[in-house]
């Protein structure tokens, strides 16, 4: 037996509905369309269906809108599928371009949209929020057919999600999302990711297990604190605040000398970046890596199986998450996705050089 089709949103009914009167030549250019009113008797749907039906039609650019007059066809079928817009616009915010991590993120998105016959915008937007939400401002008047977002500050960019809702243009955030604020987002396990990290730790013998966040800030890094402090619970280890480093510049003279007095023999990072960095900073210090202590990453940078000592990192699949976030894209466009989703993409461990059993 065949699954059932999930119901069309009554709003796509209003929507099919005079796309087909129009691809049918029923009504043609600058013919009028019926009212709100008539729409809800016809179809038997709420007048807030059909404003938001008829809403998304003049975005698209289907039908336009005379105050006191009503509503008339914009152009012939033709004329709609040239103009139905092919571009997808992908906003990376607050990010150094050098890790190829994101050209992979790229190169997903770029493998789905090849299929669908869509072209990539990337836009690029140093660390600065103001440029970032004034460049998804400006793509908002732009012809796109959806947004894939990379946000440098999740939170703050609640001002302008609220714009593109009303503009009924489809996005998808990347990696990290507003909490408490509901949206289409695409990440990776990182809870479960940075759990399994800590219990291997302690499945080799360490008890005394720090934290170093990089931008506490970002969700990813939450979840990744809170997968750390569960695993820490499970084991019935005492949580220990003078452990953690959750601010962005890490004292890492402190840090050195609670592993050269035995404080600490495992220390976990928040992310590769912020391990890479500790690496340096601890060898330039004559601690030594793994023998004073044990050091694991997550995200699985290209540059941390090159590093001075090969790091134990959490991989992330950044293809898949780039392919992923651009499929939901099509999903939410097409009306075949309802309600908001998260979708986590899983992780796996990668141990190299990094880690010592007690």
């Amino acid at each position: 037996m065949s699954e059932k089709e999930p119901a069309l949103p009554k709003y796509q009914i209003v929507k099919d509905y005079v796309l087909a009167q129009i691809e049918n030549q029923e009504i043609t250019k600058d013919d009028r369309i019926p009212s709100e009113s008539e729409f809800s008797k016809m179809l038997n749907v709420s007048s807030i269906t059909v404003r938001k039906a008829l809403s998304e039609l003049v975005n698209e650019g289907v039908i336009y809108r005379i105050r006191g007059k009503g509503s008339f066809v914009a152009a012939s079928q033709t004329a709609i599928s040239e103009k139905a817009s092919n571009l997808v616009a992908f906003v990376i915010s607050g990010v150094e371009m050098y890790d190829s991590s994101y050209m992979q993120i790229m190169k997903g998105i770029q493998s789905f949209l090849g299929k669908q016959d869509c072209k990539l915008i990337i836009e690029f937007v140093e660390n600065d929020f103001e440029e970032e939400r004034k460049l998804i401002l400006r793509l908002l008047q732009s012809d796109i057919r959806g947004l894939l977002i990379y946000s440098s500050d999740p939170v703050a960019a609640k001002s302008y999600l609220n714009d593109i809702r009303k503009k009924s243009i489809p996005f998808v955030m990347l990696d990290r999302y507003p909490a408490g604020y509901p949206v289409n987002v695409v990440t990776c396990n990182n809870h479960d990711g940075a759990y399994e990290a800590v219990e291997y730790l302690i499945r080799n013998g360490h008890t005394q297990i720090g934290f170093a966040a990089y931008d506490f800030h970002l969700s990813p890094e939450v979840d990744r604190y809170n997968g750390y402090n569960n695993a820490i619970a499970d084991a019935s280890l005492p949580a220990n605040r003078k452990l953690l480093y959750l601010e962005k510049e890490l004292d890492y003279d402190t840090l050195a000398r609670q592993i050269q007095e035995g404080e600490i023999t495992a220390l976990f990072c928040a992310n590769d970046k912020r391990a890479l960095e500790v690496m340096e900073q601890l060898t330039s210090r004559s601690i030594r890596i793994p023998e004073q202590i044990s050091l694991m990453g997550f995200d699985d940078f290209e540059s941390s199986k090159f590093a001075k000592v090969a790091l134990s990192t959490v991989k992330q699949y950044f293809d898949v998450l780039g392919y992923e976030s651009a499929k939901l894209l099509f999903e939410i466009s097409e009306g075949n996705s309802y309600g908001n989703k998260k979708v986590m993409l899983p992780t796996s461990l990668v141990i190299r050089d990094t880690i010592r059993p007690l």
